[in-house]
């Protein structure tokens, strides 16, 4: 008896939706690539909620989706006014978090922040969003493309798990009446060198800039945290002065070195302290050749006033040249 056996290879598939995942969406208003949108899992909103201030990396594991977007959209993808691009994700929740992009114009300003949403709206975008991602015919579930893991392509249909029937329907807002997006998208017609989606996050707590999104003509995503605030603009971030104690709202108001005072075997050093901080002093010879070592701290004190700390070592008040330093912890 001949026996014969047959195998099918099952197509890869995207990964499943999870909470807090944050996605990067293409649509075409017509042309070539115009009845399908592309989808790319960027990764989880934590990512770039917990970048440094002011840091800046490309976002990995996205594979190759230029030649994706090459494929779909034509070799002019990354200069088409009539392709548009947006960043979206969820939380879905009895107090659900949204994400939503805004384009920044000229890219160089940051945009307007969405408002804030009561808990109504919040839940019922999110129910929108999820949608897209998991229901019949959404994200979940598809072909990842060959060139990436974490995208697929999707037929613009008439539903609600349709990218392209919730964010290019006239007369309502992106993802549902309520949530007051009258766009997250941008368009690619100033060229992808010269486009970027700020990303907000809309909670119960309120509504904050997490970052910003730009793509490369190759198709490189990039995100760049918020440089870090500085209300006075005296060039410390307030996160710094609260961290010292000083007013961030006042420019003449910062954590410094009063003076430095050398009388023969002496050296001291003063500045302004406050309770419930530690203060280390520092000292180096050389700023080029030596590092910096510590050499005193003062904690525990009473009340706020100047402070001085007196260096009596022999070797480094001999030297004809030292540099000294201040910390600041709490």
């Amino acid at each position: 008896m001949l026996a014969l056996s047959l195998a099918t290879a099952r197509a890869a598939v995207v990964p499943d939706p999870v909470s807090g995942d944050v996605y990067l969406a293409f649509r075409a208003a017509g042309g070539t690539g115009g009845s399908s949108s592309y989808i790319v899992k960027l990764g989880q909103d934590t990512v770039f909620r917990g970048a440094s201030a002011g840091s800046s990396f490309q976002v990995s594991g996205l594979g190759d989706i230029g030649a994706d977007l090459t494929a779909l959209y034509g070799a002019n993808w990354n200069t088409r006014a009539d392709l548009f691009l947006g960043v979206f994700g969820v939380r879905p929740s009895t107090s659900s978090i949204l994400y939503a992009s805004r384009a920044r114009v000229p890219s160089s300003v940051a945009s307007l922040s969405w408002p804030a949403l009561d808990l109504i709206a919040r839940n019922t975008t999110a129910s929108q969003i999820t949608s897209v991602l998991e229901s019949i015919n959404g994200y979940k579930g598809r072909e990842s493309t060959v060139n990436s893991t974490v995208a697929a392509i999707q037929p613009n249909a008439d539903s609600s798990s349709s990218y392209h029937k919730q964010v290019a329907t006239a007369g309502t807002n992106d993802f549902g009446s309520l949530s007051e997006w009258t766009s997250i998208e941008a368009d690619l017609g100033a060229g992808a060198s010269s486009t970027a989606l700020d990303l907000y996050r809309i909670a119960g707590s309120g509504v904050t800039r997490v970052g910003r999104f730009s793509i490369s003509p190759a198709g490189i995503v990039t995100f760049s945290a918020p440089p870090p605030v500085d209300t006075d603009g005296d060039g410390y971030p307030d996160s710094q002065e609260t961290l010292a104690g000083t007013n961030p709202a006042d420019p003449a108001d910062f954590f410094k070195v009063l003076t430095i005072g050398q009388a023969p075997g002496s050296v001291g050093v003063s500045f302004h302290g406050i309770p419930s901080r530690t203060y280390r002093i520092f000292y180096t010879g050389n700023l080029v050749a030596e590092p910096w070592t510590e050499i005193g701290v003062i904690s525990g004190l009473s009340a706020s006033g100047t402070q001085q700390f007196q260096d009596t070592d022999p070797v480094r008040t001999a030297r004809p040249a030292g540099f000294y330093r201040v910390s600041v912890t709490q």
